[in-house]
């Protein structure tokens, strides 16, 4: 086991996620095994095995031939197989396998971890290029990171002699039956060799993405502005959503090809199919002169999860079972524990009463361009700064605007509704789980008051994490991440009573004490006590809504002067 090829180069990107994060995400968002995955995955390649040789057939020529080994591994020595097996040069590959384990791959992965195989295609053909994260096209293992670029991913586990087959997608995971490579030989090897065949479209990657010598674009479908027709990408993100399922809502800055400003941000959006459309309410907002929205400069609608599951029967979702979830807290315990049976799935998981949610990916351009909330500068540009779904991704800070100009922008409306259209609206929850607020985690219809909780939220959020990701990992508000929607519910109710935010306000970091009395107030006028209780309820009134806002408003107004005549 200590010969097989390790490549200490394909390290993940790294992810701010923990295991119960992860499993929250997925949980109740699995589909399988599905008759049918096979044939569609790899139906179009088809295999010879002849006098030991296994020739790989496409659209009827022959894309590659190899010799196959006389016996299948034995699960012990499955790993040296592999890598000894797949290192050889194929014909008609266009990628090749790597072998890793342990820290290698990942920092706080530990031997225990298994082992991850990796199928790598860079961008450019040049042999000498470096392997990256970017190029794995197919995994091995379990990994979570948010990655904007591609439609889905495949993987595969395998446990012993057993593997199944993965597709990843932004409205869940499924599976293809379990089958036994000992006894499906050749099976297995065809499917690992088609691997290194498919082409782009095969491996999910996004075809308006592309990438030269200035680096990685988008080209744009834009007859109503011509010079919008391709537009390079930042190297990183301003904003991001990490988690497999989801709306994996990601930013960029871009720029035209001729230009060296970043003038525009470009997002790719998972939107629930239901959900309206956001260029229509960036056009609402620009009618009714919010001088705060966005401009929209392009949209289009790439690609939809019902569509790549074309041709798959669907059923209703899977959820982990009550006997897995229980032991989570034990999460390398539950690896080993996985049961060695042909069931799969099917063993640890229990059926659902919710189908499948069909996600649409979308594109948008929007100017002006701005910068992430958590770099703001000093505490008067962060009080300048502070619609459904509130939280720090969705704002970004704008730079050298006048007085009247706004200094801080909402990017994201995907989840928005106008308010007419919210006074009959079915009660739901929508939003970034440590920002949404009380009434909307016990299913109120969504009022203007819970966005100004919302902006309460994040603001304590930037305070606390004090330009990090996350919080620090005692922090109070990292139990606003996890959990159901009632526990959550629970928390924030105890965390906005007198005496337990007294606990968020010693969160704070010393640079940010002056801004404790400006939270308190905040809190007070948000949570009014009644009945000896917090309120967590919204008076729709006119006037009550208008004073509401007067009062959040004069709040701010008096922290920035205050700050401001330091």
């Amino acid at each position: 086991m200590e010969n097989y090829s390790e490549v200490s180069t394909l390290s993940p990107p790294a992810s701010t996620a923990d295991d119960q994060e992860i499993f929250d995400n997925i949980g109740g968002r699995l589909h399988g095994p599905m008759s049918g995955f096979i044939k569609k995955y790899f139906g179009k390649f088809q295999h010879v095995h002849q006098d030991s040789i296994l020739e790989i057939q496409a659209a009827g020529r022959v894309s590659g031939g190899r010799a196959v080994p006389p016996i299948a591994p034995s699960p012990n020595d499955f790993l040296q197989w592999f890598s000894n097996y797949v290192s050889r040069e194929i014909d008609g590959a266009r990628g090749s396998w790597h072998v890793s384990s342990g820290n290698a791959v990942l920092e706080r992965g530990s031997p225990s971890d298994g082992a991850r195989l990796l199928l790598t295609i860079p961008v450019s053909p040049d042999s000498d290029v470096q392997k990256r994260w970017d190029h794995v096209q197919v995994i091995g293992q379990f990994y979570h990171r948010s990655c904007p670029m591609r439609l889905f991913l495949h993987g595969f586990y395998i446990r012993g002699s057993l593997i199944e087959l993965w597709v990843f997608d932004r409205s869940g995971l499924y599976c293809s039956d379990v089958f036994d490579l000992r006894e499906e030989y050749i099976q297995f090897l065809s499917i690992i060799l088609s691997y290194q065949r498919m082409t782009d479209q095969d491996l999910g990657r996004i075809s308006i993405v592309g990438m030269d010598e200035g680096g990685s674009y988008v080209i744009l479908d834009n007859a109503a502005m011509p010079s919008l027709g391709k537009l390079y990408l930042e190297n990183e993100p301003i904003a991001s959503r990490e988690g497999l399922v989801g709306a994996g809502t990601t930013y960029y800055r871009a720029r035209m090809p001729d230009s060296n400003q970043w003038n525009y941000n470009l997002k790719f959006k998972w939107r629930w199919a239901r959900e309206r459309p956001e260029d229509e309410l960036l056009k609402l907002a620009k009618e009714k002169c919010s001088w705060d929205a966005v401009s929209l400069d392009y949209y289009t609608e790439v690609e939809s999860a019902a569509n790549l599951r074309r041709g798959l029967r669907w059923g209703t979702h899977r959820k982990f079972s009550k006997h897995f979830r229980g032991r989570l807290g034990h999460i390398e315990e539950q690896r080993e524990d996985v049961p060695r049976n042909a069931d799969g799935l099917v063993e640890y998981t229990e059926e659902t009463d919710n189908y499948f949610q069909n996600r649409v990916l979308a594109c948008v351009v929007t100017s002006p361009v701005g910068r992430p909330l958590h770099t703001f500068q000093s505490l008067s540009e962060l009080l300048q700064i502070l619609h459904r779904d509130i939280s720090p991704g969705n704002m970004i800070i704008l730079d050298g605007k006048g007085d009247r100009k706004p200094k801080g922008i909402l990017i994201d409306l995907d989840s928005a509704i106008v308010h007419t259209e919210a006074l009959g609206a079915e009660p739901g929850i929508t939003g970034t789980r440590p920002f949404m607020a009380i009434g909307v985690l016990k299913r109120e219809c969504h009022k203007h008051r819970h966005d100004l909780e919302s902006f309460l939220y994040v603001f304590l959020w930037i305070v606390i994490t004090n330009h990090e990701d996350n919080p620090p990992e005692a922090s109070m508000l990292r139990r606003w991440s996890n959990g159901d929607w009632g526990e959550l519910a629970v928390r924030k109710s105890l965390a906005m009573g007198q005496d337990k935010f007294r606990n968020v306000l010693d969160e704070f970091p010393l640079e940010f004490h002056p801004l404790k009395p400006l939270a308190e107030i905040l809190r007070q006028i948000l949570f009014p006590i009644r009945g000896g209780v917090i309120w967590t309820g919204t008076d729709g009134s006119p006037e009550a809504v208008d004073d509401l806002y007067d009062e959040m408003i004069r709040a701010f107004e008096d922290a920035i002067a205050s700050e401001t005549g330091r």
